[in-house]
């Protein structure tokens, strides 16, 4: 038997029991069929992830050469700001006109950047319906390397610069030179450092100022000292002329510096809490005059001792707010004594909703000695009974008692000056996250006749005020 022979009868061997089971086979090739479309299922899958993969390769190098150009434009920028300058430098500012009615001035308008006395060439006078408020501010710090810390604050007619240097516009323009962590050197012209409460009106919750703040606080300090941060007490302290930027009174002599410090501890346990301490110690400015209105300190500047502690604390809707000082100056009262006085301020804030806040303020000033003095020596005889003096607007000094024989308002007793109440209760609604309503109602009282009105020439024991104001910062 050749070998095709073998071949064939090998191959019916193995076809015979195919053919003896031919529904067995039926099932496999149906079988097969299944993988089949199965596999040709899988192999387009994996075609479609490839082709998804080329198209992520391509996306992926797209975004990369983007990204690429992006950074290149990004580090030219960053070079261009720091070489225009403005690396750390950051700018806020403010603008806060307001409207107020004054009963016993019969002043009812709007206020803002105005001279209390209408001329624009001359000082701004500083009271109490026409303080900080009805301002604008912008703001200027910038931090270099080092972590020297450079701050401009420019506010015209409203500032710190107005108030003790003429009609310099500059707030503050101060530097802080790190030494090492917790020390600082600051320097410069610095506002005061007292109270609860601040200057500016998207900073405070009233749009007036309390009592303290007005009448017995400074405001500001130009020379130089050390701040210092050791856990949770923060103290800083100034070796400075007081409330003026250089004393040189026309071969007078003029060396008047002062010792001003405070410190501060946070409260530990309170998200918002501080206790402060703050005291002076040196000569202060003094503008009194005698009768004949000559000037009792030649030099302009007079020994003065002052201290205050202040604090607050907010807790959920609720604010608390505190303040308490005293202080005396040499030749500062009414009749050319020493002036002598103490004060206490106190508010309580609510937040009726995240939106809406009410307070209420509430001061006291006592300034009976020598026929009253606050700090300055603005209680001087030549103007005390001045119906547009610090008196007669603010509610200080001597009372006054009509004479029917002079036909006249003459002073009751030179020597016993006029202690001062404050109510104020307002509200504040917060109408964008940079725009604040405000208004205020405030009633003054005197223990004695020291509110001139102006409506008919006599002196009363109070009055009203009523202010409303929009505050917008950025």
């Amino acid at each position: 038997m050749n070998k095709f022979k073998l071949t064939v009868l090998a191959a019916s061997l193995g076809l015979a029991p195919a053919l003896a089971h031919a529904d067995t086979n039926a099932d496999i090739l149906k079988e097969l069929q299944t993988l089949q479309a199965k596999v040709q299922q899988l192999e387009a899958q994996v075609k479609a992830q490839q082709a998804q993969i080329s198209d992520n390769e391509k996306a992926t190098s797209e975004a990369s050469k983007v990204a690429n150009h992006a950074d290149v434009q990004v580090s030219g920028i960053k070079q261009e700001t720091e070489s225009s300058g403005f690396k750390g430098l950051k700018i806020t500012g403010m603008i806060a006109p307001a409207y107020v009615y004054n009963q016993d001035q019969q002043a009812s308008s709007f206020v803002f950047l105005n001279r209390s006395n209408g001329n624009p060439g001359a000082y701004s006078l500083y009271n109490y319906d026409n303080s900080y408020f009805g301002g604008a501010y912008i703001d200027f710090q910038k931090k270099t390397a080092g972590g020297v810390n450079w701050h401009l604050t420019l506010a015209p007619d409203r500032g710190a610069g107005v108030n003790m240097n003429g009609n310099s516009i500059v707030h503050e323009a101060s530097v802080s030179i790190p030494m090492n962590s917790d020390t600082k050197v600051i320097a410069g012209q610095i506002p005061d450092w007292e109270g609860y409460e601040s200057t500016w009106d998207n900073q405070t919750k009233a749009i007036t100022h309390n009592m303290l703040f007005d009448f017995t606080e400074l405001t500001a300090y130009t020379g130089v000292g050390l701040d210092q941060t050791v856990g949770n007490w923060e103290w800083k302290a100034m070796l400075a002329n007081m409330n003026s930027p250089r004393y040189y009174y026309g071969g007078a002599g003029g060396r008047a510096p002062a010792l001003v410090f405070r410190a501060d501890y946070s409260v530990p346990g309170y998200d918002n809490a501080d206790i402060g301490f703050w005291g002076m110690v040196g000569k202060l400015p003094n503008s009194n005059v005698d009768a004949g209105g000559n000037a009792l300190f030649p030099t302009g500047t007079s020994t003065a001792q002052m201290f205050e502690v202040d604090g607050y604390l907010t807790k959920g809707d609720w604010g608390y707010y505190a303040q308490a000082g005293v202080g005396q100056q040499a030749g500062a009262a009414y009749n050319g004594d020493k002036a002598k006085w103490w004060g206490l301020s106190g508010m309580l804030t609510y937040n009726f909703t995240p939106r809406f806040l009410g307070f209420a303020r509430a001061d006291y000033i006592n300034d009976s000695k020598n026929g009253g003095g606050l700090p300055g020596g603005y209680m001087n005889a030549s103007s005390g009974g001045s119906s547009t003096g610090f008196n007669g607007v603010n509610g200080f000094g001597p009372g006054y008692v009509y004479d029917p024989v002079a036909g006249a308002w003459s002073v009751v007793d030179p020597n016993t000056g006029a202690n001062r109440y404050a109510l104020s209760l307002g509200w504040n609604y917060l109408l964008t996250e940079s725009t604040t309503l405000k208004m205020e109602y405030r009633y003054d009282r005197s223990n004695l006749p020291t509110f001139y009105n102006v409506s008919d020439g006599s002196y009363k024991k109070s009055n009203n005020l009523l202010a409303a104001s929009v505050v917008v910062s950025f």
